[in-house]
């Protein structure tokens, strides 16, 4: 931790803070990360369904957290909106103003490197997560710093900061005992008198084992692969983590939110430019080439469960080399599993409606993979082929919604009747290779004669 150079006056100070001290709860804005779907190079569709999302985040200023404005005097609330402007006095941590968690605050620079200082006071464990919504110009770039005081020694100790760039929402996330809790929101570059920033506490007190992670700077990193269980704590929180493709390859892709809330992710490279985002519990197969990029989780709204935990499943796309048949609907009439004296066969007509799934080589489901079934009736040797994708389990369903007559080559005694039948083949493949199967041979039924004996 980075140890400020001056002392604060926190115990005299703190007491005299007010929180009508320089800030406001009143503003209206919204952050810039939206994009149109670029790098198409870098992240391109190959089987599934990409979609492009908004890939905003949410602004703290929302309808919804202006509620405490009808519990507040609007004569008092306007002295103190002109207060803001006229007054510069929380440009130090002495003079820092009071905020409460929970709250939304407003606040301007006036200068090109001028810092605006914030203080709270959070009296038990729990997540702290500390948004700023900064000012929409591509020549202001404000940063966000997060402190706490160390009552031993009077000093301000940096625990983290955010520094997108211009344009970007600022946000950090901490892990806290308890304290005594500065933020500085200072001009790194330009800056705007008559456009606010806005500030934003919010605390869980119940997150997951991989908090913080809320930018960038926290994010753990990954190669290849991803698989984690994780929570979104509150309406802002943002779950990071870092992907490196160490060669060109295509990965299964899956956001698992078995909540309520609806949730996304959001690709960015490197430079926070947006690549895409993923709608959840949606399966994906992408190629990627070699890269490094950066993936967000989080609510579409300010909707979550801090108790339902999502899964993020990235790995690479396995080869199916087998497929077990697991059921075949056809007519009522004929459906079944039979033996016509040539071995247990599924017989159809008119219709057929196969469902199986596939496997690796080490007996492990196949999710999110290519799958094609082929067969080819007796009659003019007409050959039928459709093609699906595998759901996250292997599982597939691929409809043949009209199928042709039966010649009727062959024939079976059934006691009371004649059933004449084509045996046809049954084939299925993955990304052009034919699986190892079950089943190979269908029943294809033609008619019957009544000959009792």
């Amino acid at each position: 931790m980075k140890k400020v150079s001056f002392l604060v006056l926190v115990l005299i100070a703190f007491l005299a803070f007010t929180a009508g001290n320089n800030v406001s709860a009143l503003g209206e804005g919204s952050i810039s990360l939206k994009g149109e779907l670029g790098k198409q190079d870098s992240l391109q569709q190959n089987q599934g369904k990409l979609s492009l999302l908004d890939n905003e985040s949410k602004p703290v200023i929302k309808k919804d957290l202006k509620g405490n404005e009808s519990q507040v005097n609007k004569k008092n609330l306007k002295s103190l909106q002109q207060s803001v402007s006229t007054q510069a006095e929380n440009d130090s941590p002495n003079t820092a103003g009071l905020i409460e968690i929970g709250n939304v605050y407003t606040d301007y620079i006036t200068e090109e490197g001028q810092a605006k200082w914030f203080a709270f006071q959070n009296d038990s464990p729990g997540k702290l997560t500390v948004i700023m919504q900064t000012v929409q110009s591509a020549d202001v770039n404000y940063d966000l710093h997060l402190f706490k005081l160390n009552e031993e020694t009077m000093t301000l100790e940096e625990e983290t900061i955010s520094s997108y760039g211009p344009q970007k929402n600022e946000q950090i996330s901490k892990i806290s005992e308890g304290g005594t809790y500065y933020i500085a929101v200072n001009s790194t570059s330009g800056f705007n008198a008559d456009s606010p920033f806005a500030l934003l506490v919010q605390k869980s007190t119940s997150y997951d084992q991989s908090e913080p992670d809320d930018n960038i700077w926290q994010a753990p990193a990954f190669q290849n692969n991803i698989y984690t269980q994780q929570t979104i704590d509150n309406g802002y929180d943002m779950d990071w983590v870092i992907l490196q493709v160490d060669e060109d390859k295509t990965l299964t892709v899956n956001l698992n939110n078995p909540g309520s809330s609806d949730y996304q992710l959001d690709f960015f490279d490197t430079s926070l430019n947006p690549l895409a985002g993923l709608d959840d519990n949606t399966n994906y197969s992408i190629n990627f080439t070699a890269g490094t990029y950066l993936l967000r989780v989080q609510s579409t709204s300010t909707s979550f469960d801090a108790n339902q935990p999502y899964t993020l499943d990235i790995k690479e796309q396995a080869q199916a080399t087998d497929v077990v048949i697991t059921n075949v609907d056809t007519d009522d009439n004929v459906e079944g599993y039979l033996d016509y004296g040539y071995g247990d066969k599924y017989r159809i007509e008119h219709f057929m409606n196969i469902s199986g799934q596939l496997f690796d080589a080490e007996g492990i489901a196949v999710p999110n993979a290519n799958v094609e079934v082929s067969f080819t009736t007796v009659l003019n040797e007409l050959v039928y082929h459709k093609s699906g994708t595998t759901d996250s389990n292997g599982n597939f369903t691929i409809k043949f919604p009209k199928i042709q007559e039966a010649v009727g080559e062959y024939g079976y005694n059934n006691s009371v009747s004649y059933h004449y039948f084509d045996i046809i083949p049954l084939e299925v493949f993955s990304n052009g290779n034919r699986l190892n199967s079950n089943e190979d041979t269908l029943y294809h039924f033609a008619y019957s004669v009544y000959r009792p004996h």
